[in-house]
């Protein structure tokens, strides 16, 4: 009876040692913390504009961004945001949603019990589709870490989920 040749297969075969082991896990640690720390110091360069003025330009221009790609169209807004404007003509402040209505009875009823509750409310419609909606806002905040203490403050008060948001200031006034 023939014997069939076993065909040769080529394999790479690496042994290390409990030292070679443990150098390679320093080393790779090593990598991943200089990632990190290059991704963080990163990230705060790019969110942290080195001028005040910078920051609020490049926010107006975020906010009216995102207004356009949503297809969304603000009755009362819609005409103000306009990101070739200088800032002095058109400063935006941030306020919390606290609720949105399709109703505007509903929507002026949520803005008398923040009234009540000691609360600068408001609310603005917003048109999606043909459709109404009543957006009611609570607060007015000039930077964004008073925004984030506002929506926290409230989480914790009164169980409600504010999202916070881009609003132009002149609209705010009227």
């Amino acid at each position: 009876m023939a014997v069939k040749k076993r065909q040769k297969r080529f394999a790479v075969r690496f042994e290390l040692g409990f030292g070679a082991l443990f150098g390679l896990g320093v080393v790779i640690f090593c990598i991943f913390l200089w990632m990190f720390l290059l991704g963080v110091w990163a990230g705060q360069t790019v969110l942290s504009p080195s001028s005040a003025e910078n920051k609020k330009s490049a926010l107006t221009r975020l906010a009216a961004d995102i207004w356009q790609d949503s297809g969304l169209t603000f009755n009362s807004i819609e005409s103000t945001v306009d990101p070739a404007q200088p800032e002095e003509k058109n400063p935006s402040l941030f306020s919390l949603q606290v609720g949105s209505f399709r109703d505007r009875g509903r929507a002026e009823s949520a803005v008398n019990e923040w009234k009540k509750r000691g609360y600068t409310a408001f609310f603005f419609s917003v048109d999606e589709n043909g459709k109404s909606n009543w957006q009611v806002f609570v607060g007015r905040f000039e930077n964004l870490a008073d925004a984030n203490a506002g929506a926290t403050a409230l989480e914790r008060s009164h169980n409600v989920r504010p999202y916070i948001t881009l609003l132009p200031e002149k609209e705010l006034k009227k």
